[in-house]
């Protein structure tokens, strides 16, 4: 069935880079988030997630 599917040079270029980006973007995320100091994330951890503002 897929063997009739015809697959054009510029499609698999668009692919391979579209994953590349995809994979660079996650990279830099994980390092951006592992840099972070423990002294943010236990600030960040106490944070409230709603006001107590009941009006």
């Amino acid at each position: 069935m897929f063997h009739r599917i015809l697959v054009e040079e510029w499609q698999r270029v668009l692919s391979i880079v579209s994953i590349t980006l995809f994979f660079a973007v996650f990279v830099i995320h994980f390092i951006r988030v592992r840099r972070i100091p423990r002294e943010t994330i236990a600030h960040m951890e106490k944070l409230p997630l709603e006001n107590d503002d009941h009006e």
